[in-house]
């Protein structure tokens, strides 16, 4: 194996370890009894819905952004 293609593996795998290293630690464990804040948004069509209106309901958020 040439030292080019072994030194672009060891650097990949290397590469890879520290992510995963530094990712694992940086998220929060949510509890599983913790509940969301409440919030409010703006639909498209002018409307606003209340995070209490979707209590007990799965919810799954998506945002966007656009710069």
């Amino acid at each position: 194996m040439s030292r080019i293609k072994l030194f672009s593996m060891l650097f990949i795998l290397t590469f890879g370890l520290f992510t995963f290293h530094f990712t694992a630690r940086t998220a929060l464990p949510q509890a599983k009894d913790d509940k969301a804040p409440s919030f409010t948004l703006k639909l498209l069509n002018g409307g606003e819905i209340k995070s209490s209106e979707l209590k007990g309901k799965v919810t799954v958020l998506k945002f966007m952004a656009s710069y």
